[in-house]
């Protein structure tokens, strides 16, 4: 997996959101974990550009598909 940026505005990575998840208490649904990465990253508080491909990311990893 590369770990490429996914919010330059607060330099949240791949990575970061993947570990974020891994930490999260709840994974009941994808509004949920968005929320626990969220707060766990900063990601999506600053221009909130990264906003559609963090919710993507987090819903391909929830339905066990690689992030490409």
């Amino acid at each position: 997996m590369e770990n490429r940026i996914i919010c330059n505005c607060k330099k949240v990575s791949l990575s970061d959101i993947e570990n974020a998840l891994h930490s999260a208490n709840t994974m009941g649904d994808v509004e949920a974990a968005f929320d626990d990465v969220q707060k766990l990253t900063h990601c999506s508080t600053g221009c909130g550009k990264c906003h559609d491909k963090i919710f993507d990311i987090i819903s391909q990893f929830m339905a066990g598909n690689p992030v490409a």
